[in-house]
């Protein structure tokens, strides 16, 4: 039998709880004390991996960066353990005690003291339930700050095999549930349940699919499969990296602490608006506008303005060999530029060699078609004639007589050689061919849609005429801020581009015995002429991580390869349009992926185009080599699915709200089972429209003192310029009569990006004031949804992106809406 305690006294010793918490410490004590040792050690490594570098020769310094790289990763994993190194005990019925920890600590006689939590020794403890014991008969949880055990928590899995064992609180797992949540995701190393430990320990080939409702604590658990993947598999996943992918930056900002937590620093985190180096989103398209940027039939739109001539290219070629003017006129120009493209396969930046040779035989066509050859030998026998005499007077051979040099070139035709190298020589040719065949960056190309003209001849019949003005418009100006679906159009056109040509190394100098090279580019293939005639008695070696943290990095001045990964991790890919997943299939053509998904979320209209975009990616079929809309099968890759079904976040009263938000969206979902009541009422307020910005702000000021952690204002998308509805669709304006500051009235107006900061001004930095779209993956002690009349009406999917916003809330959750049928919507059952 086992006795249950929750602080009763026993005497001196104080309760049986801080007996038992002194006990623990005792152990922990231990741990620290190896780790410190362990810590040291590797400090140590790292000392010893410069001193070997001073042998001064290359294979010292392989050696160095090899140990330092470790020794590094490997007190970096340590720093990081300090904080919370052991959480878990489990007493096994075979009296074997295992504690569990964030990483493996040995003692000096390699006898285990702490067993990692993602060793397959420590699966009992996330996977043992009382249904299950799987041998283990007490599991306890230890909750620590720094170094002290200030409280645990027994769950008694096995009474029978029990036999006195003490037994202290009433479970760990629903006792962190009503945790204050501080701005930042936590890892849930600690309390991971059965059938979020089934999704971490999945197999680690083809494609983990995970699917839940908010809350269930999806993103959690595909980060911490990535920490248990590297720890597993860490020569397979670590060499070619692992990349998160996240909606937006607020929300990567909110998840990167629990990698590194976890001890693992290695894995790229990027948000779909800053996955292309150089480019950063800072806006969401209006939802028409978000539609068509992300629908497939771009790839056809920006194929044809890629092959498009660039702005300001020159419309006539004109060269003179031999005093006959050879001309390609516009019509003939645009023949030859679609043909290089058809032939550059990815490559137009780095075509413009072969731009110079299609151009050389249309010249040379063209010279022969206007009696070229004629005119030429008429003038050369003419000038021929008057040397030879000139010669003969002095007695020297005729020029007939000379022996034949230089290169035949032109297959062999001596006279196509001449006539290739003298045009070449031309500035005319040169200036023309740098004008007309650029090297463009993808950036670039998206501004120049930015003129109607140009964009209508590139949409064909692909996009509906009255989206032209509103996409160019979005585009239009050095100015205009990138959106998140602009990020991958800008990665799409980045693949049709290819990369620019790379430096080329000679041993001369870049001014001598080459006319094509100026100021260091050679005209005709865009390339830097690097000179290397000085080289160092040894060069600094990079090893392929340093090589790995630099693709990380954005705008170092340095061009990579567009890098591709071992992992994939896709959060809310819900909301991924088909662009967007050919952005990422790109980056994972051999990967292993996670998909995070909960399709009743989905902002994504067109759920059918998205789905086979994902297939596309995750290689059940791959796109054809030209980019075109048929596909090629590719061998299906495993693929394991899974479903959560909990509510972890979510108090049963907020659960309600957002289940009934869920009945009007998707009539025959089923909602997560919320598992934790906390006996406060969801708050709805009808207000005023005018008023709701205000109303806003009183709200959070009244939450600042009843709870302790994070507060959320969450509210509709800004309406845009270019995205403004007309009159008789306009929705309301939310903050009309929002003081500015000192009290300063509000303006008229709708409401806009600066309404978002002036709303926020003055409040604590507890107090996140964002928009629907940024919510997505957040979650808060108590949130304030805004106008949830607008949200619901701003697109098709409004309905679904409002259920995730009333789902963010842990503890309370206040809705300020001007229509009082809202009221009843949300709280009437």
């Amino acid at each position: 039998m086992s006795s249950q305690v929750n602080g009763r006294p026993t005497g001196p010793g104080g309760t049986v709880k801080d007996q038992e918490i002194a006990a623990e410490q005792r152990y922990v004590d231990v741990a620290y004390a190896r780790l410190e040792e362990m810590r040291e050690a590797a400090q140590a490594m790292i000392r010893e991996g410069y001193r070997q570098s001073l042998a001064g020769t290359k294979s010292s310094l392989v050696d160095r960066d090899a140990m330092v790289h470790q020794a590094a990763l490997r007190a970096q994993a340590l720093d990081i353990a300090d904080d919370g190194l052991v959480f878990g005990r489990l007493d096994l019925a075979s009296r074997e005690i295992r504690y569990i920890g964030r990483i493996g600590v040995r003692t000096s006689e390699h006898d285990s003291l702490v067993i990692d939590w993602r060793a397959p020794a420590a699966e009992d403890f996330y996977r043992a339930t009382p249904e299950d014991p799987r041998g283990v008969v007490r599991r306890r949880v230890l909750h620590s700050r720094g170094h002290a055990v200030v409280d645990l928590e027994d769950d008694l899995l096995d009474p029978e095999a029990s036999d006195g064992m003490t037994v202290v609180g009433d479970g760990a797992f629903l006792a962190s549930l009503a945790r204050t949540r501080e701005g930042a995701m936590r890892d849930i190393v600690a309390t991971i349940q059965r059938e979020q430990d089934e999704v971490i320990r999945a197999p680690a080939d083809g494609t983990v699919l995970v699917r839940g409702a908010p809350g269930t604590g999806k993103t959690a658990v595909a980060l911490h499969r990535v920490a248990y993947l590297l720890f597993r598999h860490r020569r397979r996943f670590g060499s070619r990296g692992v990349l998160v992918i996240g909606p937006n930056r607020r929300f990567t900002a909110y998840i990167e602490r629990v990698l590194p937590s976890l001890g693992e620093g290695s894995a790229t985190l990027r948000s779909l608006g800053d996955l292309v180096d150089g480019a950063t989103a800072t806006v969401h398209d209006p939802p028409r506008l978000a539609r068509v940027k992300g629908a497939d039939a771009m790839v056809t739109v920006l194929r044809r303005a890629v092959a498009d001539h660039a702005p300001g290219a020159p419309g006539e070629l004109r060269v003179v060999f031999k005093g006959v003017v050879v001309t390609l006129d516009r019509n003939r120009l645009d023949r030859i530029r679609n043909d290089v493209h058809r032939r550059s396969r990815g490559s137009v930046n780095a075509a413009r060699g072969r731009a110079a040779e299609m151009l050389l035989d249309a010249l040379w066509g063209r010279f022969n078609d206007v009696g070229g050859p004629e005119a030429a030998e008429a003038e050369e026998g003419a000038e021929a004639g008057l040397w030879n005499a000139i010669l003969a007077a002095d007695g020297l051979a005729s020029l007939d007589e000379e022996p034949a040099r230089g290169s035949q070139g032109g297959n062999g035709d001596p006279k196509r050689a001449q006539f290739d190298a003298r045009v070449r020589e031309q500035r005319a040719f040169t200036d023309f061919l740098v004008a007309w065949w650029p090297i463009r960056r993808p950036l670039d190309l998206l501004r120049s849609l930015g003129d109607p003209a140009r964009l209508r001849r590139a949409a064909g019949r692909d996009l509906d005429r009255t989206d032209i003005e509103p996409l160019a418009a979005s585009w239009a100006g050095e100015d205009a801020p990138l959106s998140y679906q602009d990020v991958a159009l800008l990665d799409e056109i980045d693949a049709l581009l290819g990369s620019p040509p790379r430096p080329s190394r000679r041993r001369k100098a870049p001014s001598e015995d080459d006319p094509f090279v100026v100021d260091g580019v050679n005209i005709l293939t865009g390339e830097e002429v690097v000179d290397d005639t000085w080289e160092p008695d040894m060069q600094e070696l990079t090893t392929s991580i340093e090589r790995l943290e630099r693709s990380r990095r954005v705008d170092d001045g340095v061009v990579e390869e567009r890098p591709e990964y071992a992992h994939i991790v896709v959060d809310e890919a819900q909301d991924l349009s088909p662009m967007q997943w050919r952005m990422l299939g790109r980056r994972g053509r051999q990967a292993s992926w996670t998909i995070v998904e909960d399709p009743a979320q989905s902002a994504w209209e067109d759920l059918d185009a998205a789905r086979r975009a994902m297939e596309t990616a995750l290689g059940g079929e791959r796109p054809s080599s030209r980019g075109r809309r048929r596909t090629r099968k590719a061998t299906p890759r495993a693929r394991h699915e899974y479903e959560l079904t909990t509510n972890y976040r979510n108090s049963t009263e907020i659960a309600a709200v957002s289940a009934r938000v869920l009945a009007r969206a998707l009539p025959d979902a089923t909602p997560a089972r919320a598992v934790r009541t906390s006996g406060i009422d969801p708050v709805v307020r009808v207000v005023a429209e005018h008023d709701l910005g205000s109303a806003a702000r009183k709200a959070a000021e009244e939450l600042l003192g009843q709870v302790e952690g994070t507060i959320g204002v969450i509210v509709p998308l800004p309406l845009t310029d270019s995205a403004s509805p007309a009159p008789s669709d306009a929705q309301p304006s939310l903050f009309d009569a929002l003081p500015g500051p000192a009290g300063a009235p509000g303006q008229e107006g709708a409401w806009a990006e600066e309404d978002l900061e002036r709303l926020a001004d003055g409040l604590p930095e507890r107090v996140q004031v964002l928009d629907v779209l940024e919510a997505k993956g957040l979650e808060f002690d108590a949130a304030v949804i805004v106008a949830p009349e607008t949200v619901a009406a701003q697109s098709p999917r409004g309905l679904r992106v409002l259920y995730v916003a009333v789902s963010r809330a842990t503890q309370r959750l206040t809705v300020l809406t001007a229509d009082p049928e809202w009221k009843s919507t949300l709280l009437d059952d």
